[in-house]
């Protein structure tokens, strides 16, 4: 193993096993590095409990090909996604799909979750409905930093149409729509009202329908997985399959 390799391996914080079907003799065991993201990925305080809406679609994928998970938690997005890409771990989740990736990562045709993005306004908004990019004419739009949403809407809030504002998280971005400097958020109404529940925040935005597309939370496997999740098994096959993944609610 490599020193770039020795160093990350060596700063793993959290293992936690998703079991699947059959016994420990041949069963094999998928590596899969990730980050706490809730609603997603969330980890107990104190407690090595790893679950949310990637882990159920996760453990149902790897029941269904015959499969375990091991998880691997580490403290930052950039450590997870170089695990998997040099093969220290077998796949990443969740993360978007981008052509850049291609080189490194393998995708399956759909996401494990749809954190479909949609416009979010402050309930005093006059508009109701998202009837089209043309809202956003002559407004302030945030998003978080680099985000990439839906190409048509991505392509006019980044033209002279409207003026972009970028946040680091979701809820930087409810604060610039609640104090007045922005007109619009873009982001997935799930992470904003998970952030939001435990205040009253949520009575005072409203998401404005129907979504601004789909974005799809993937499983990566890596090219340098291991063998038994190698590119001509009947596993891997599987797990790249769509008819495994969860339907979104």
């Amino acid at each position: 193993m490599g020193r770039l390799a020795q160093l990350i391996a060596g700063a793993l914080i959290v293992i936690c096993t998703v079991t699947g079907t059959g016994s420990a003799a041949d069963v094999p065991t998928l590596r899969v590095s990730t980050i706490v993201v809730p609603p997603l990925v969330m980890q107990d305080s104190g407690s090595k409990n790893i679950h949310g809406e990637a882990i159920d679609a996760l453990q149902l994928l790897v029941e269904t090909c015959g499969a375990e998970a091991d998880l691997v938690v580490t403290p930052s997005w950039n450590r997870a996604y170089m695990m998997a890409q040099i093969g220290i771990v077998d796949a990443v989740i969740p993360t978007n799909f981008a052509e850049d990736r291609l080189s490194y990562f393998d995708f399956p045709t759909e996401p494990l979750v749809d954190m479909s993005p949609s416009l979010i306004v402050r309930v005093d908004s006059p508009f109701l409905r998202f009837s089209g990019l043309h809202i956003l004419k002559g407004k302030k739009v945030a998003v978080r930093t680099n985000a990439l949403l839906e190409q048509k809407f991505d392509a006019y809030i980044r033209s002279d149409q409207a003026t972009l504002v970028e946040r680091s998280d979701s809820i930087s971005l409810v604060d610039e729509l609640l104090s007045g400097r922005v007109d619009f958020i873009a982001d997935s109404p799930t992470m904003i009202i998970y952030h939001m529940t435990e205040s009253k925040i949520p009575e005072r935005i409203r998401v404005l329908d129907p979504p601004l597309g789909r974005s799809g939370q993937f499983l990566a496997l890596s090219k340098k997985r291991a063998p038994a999740f190698a590119a001509e098994t009947e596993i891997s096959r599987c797990l790249l399959s769509k008819s495994v993944y969860l339907p979104k609610n």
